[in-house]
């Protein structure tokens, strides 16, 4: 895939703007968006040093900015790879800013944050850059 840096970074800056994010300490933090037929959800955590909470990606003053930018993002993906993906899974870390984005195509279960898993989940998820 050959997707512009610009593209990715402001990605990036949109989840900077995300409530969750713009409001609380952090040194990392992770979010999982699903996409299925006609909705999309997404969970998350956000880490202050080995403080953890469960977090959501919404930017408040423009609830569907983040969203709308996303299934554009999937369908410019579809485009390069003839695959949708199913699942997105985005990651950054505060001291630098850098981040990453991991996708999913087949695997409905890969990354799912559900009450049953959400410690180990918590922690699989965590961002490592090394």
């Amino acid at each position: 895939m050959n997707i512009p840096a610009e593209r990715l970074q402001y990605i990036a800056d949109l989840f900077l703007r995300c409530e969750d994010v713009a409001e609380n300490l952090w040194t990392a933090f992770t979010f999982v968006f699903e996409f299925n037929e006609g909705h999309m959800a997404n969970s998350g955590f956000i880490y202050n040093a080995e403080a953890v909470r469960p977090a959501s990606a919404e930017i408040e003053d423009d609830p569907l900015l983040l969203d709308d930018t996303l299934l554009e993002f999937r369908e410019e993906v579809y485009e390069q790879c003839d695959w949708r993906f199913i699942k997105l899974l985005f990651q950054m870390e505060s001291e630098t800013r850098r981040f990453k984005i991991d996708f999913e195509f087949e695997d409905k279960s890969r990354w799912e944050i559900h009450p049953g898993n959400m410690m180990e989940m918590r922690e699989e998820l965590r961002p490592h850059f090394d």
